[in-house]
């Protein structure tokens, strides 16, 4: 039962942070499988890979139902690549031991998370901006 329990709370926690930040979920249940659940750093990402699909389906919906459309531009432009990415991502996690995916992984968590940490801290002594005025969903950002 306990099991389940921390099934569900593992789950929770992914999806909410995900739908918070947008963080895809991987960055926090690839961590608690390894950490949490004792799982092996490929099986844990191929779990992660898994379980973020009908979570970013539900966020996306969810986005939706309040207004906050998706750059469909981006997301059509960038998908294709990035389902190549994920084959030669699979294919160098193959090449290389667990133990490097994991530093690989805390080196990229370090560097994200200094990088919003600082940016977070800096924008504290800004006042907040006007809204943006109002743009179509597929149309690039000011100044792109």
């Amino acid at each position: 039962m306990g099991t389940y329990v921390a099934y569900l709370a593992a789950g929770l926690a992914a999806g909410f942070t995900s739908a918070l930040l947008g963080i895809g979920g991987g960055v926090v249940m690839v961590p608690i499988l390894v950490l949490l659940f004792g799982l092996e750093a490929r099986t844990a990402t191929a779990t992660s890979l898994a379980y973020i699909v009908p979570i970013a389906a539900a966020g996306v919906l969810l986005a939706l139902w309040h207004g906050d459309a998706p750059r469909w531009r981006l997301v059509l432009m960038a998908a294709p690549m990035g389902f190549v990415g994920a084959f030669m991502g699979r294919w160098a996690s193959s090449h290389v031991s667990g133990a490097h995916i994991k530093l690989a992984f805390a080196a990229l968590m370090i560097v994200v998370g200094l990088r919003l940490g600082l940016n977070g801290l800096r924008s504290l002594g800004t006042p907040p901006a006007a809204p943006p005025a109002a743009t179509a969903p597929d149309a690039p950002p000011p100044g792109a």
